[in-house]
């Protein structure tokens, strides 16, 4: 489908950067496989995904609907499991936001060098979870002063010792990050939910140096710089 044929609602973000050696056993004629990212106008879900692309220099569509477009209900039925985001690798669908990511991470050498490297990432990100959980929870409370409670426990003794955990897995060597010496999607999926978290409280790694460098790590490389200062603006 053109741009000049897209439907009312849609947005387009030019993310035309340098191409890297990509793996391309999965692809039919063993060239690089042409990505589309297809999500909501927000961050949620997919700004991970975004964020490895970014870090990768990787060219991709970065396809988004407005909330209440009739788009969604029209691109409903066509994903496998009725779900976004969806990444379409040439005409191959995939949903699920952690294994979009995983894919991505794995595709651009972002997901750790070796099988050990790869589970340790991956204990990272899973491990955000638990996180994450208790942030949509909040989030999502419409009653104010309950709200107020969810986000007191979350900013309290909960992130203390989450954070605290996290602290000890980034202390490897004191280079800031979470598996072996380079950036890996472990250190980039922390970044992307502590950047829900800060908002909350900016002072909240202050007491975790460790954690202090991986986000500094992170927001410094080059292609994620270059994608914060870039990325349209949204409400979440």
């Amino acid at each position: 489908m053109s741009s000049g044929d897209r439907p009312e609602g849609f947005h387009d973000v030019n993310c035309d950067l340098e191409q890297p050696v990509l793996r391309t056993e999965n692809s039919t004629d063993g060239m690089a496989p042409k990505f589309r990212l297809v999500y909501f106008n927000i961050r949620g879900r997919a700004e991970l995904t975004r964020l490895l692309f970014a870090a990768a220099d990787l060219k991709y569509e970065d396809q988004r609907f407005d909330f209440g477009s009739d788009q969604w209900k029209e691109l409903k039925p066509e994903t496998p499991m009725g779900q976004a985001p969806v990444l379409y690798i040439d005409d191959v669908a995939l949903c699920q936001s952690q294994t979009i990511a995983r894919y991505v991470a794995r595709t651009t050498g972002l997901a750790g060098r070796t099988p050990l490297e790869e589970a340790k990432a991956d204990m990272i990100v899973d491990g955000l979870e638990d996180l994450g959980k208790k942030l949509v929870a909040m989030f999502n409370e419409k009653d104010e002063e309950k709200k107020v409670e969810l986000q007191k426990e979350l900013t309290g003794a909960f992130l203390t010792q989450f954070l605290g955990n996290y602290e000890k897995l980034a202390s490897a060597e004191g280079r800031g990050f979470f598996v072996g010496d380079s950036l890996t999607w472990a250190d980039i999926a922390f970044f992307n939910m502590l950047g829900w978290v800060t908002p909350l409280d900016p002072a909240v790694l202050d007491r975790f140096p460790n954690l202090s460098k991986v986000m500094d790590n992170v927001q410094s490389q080059q292609g994620i710089a270059r994608w914060l200062k870039e990325r349209p603006q949204t409400n979440m």
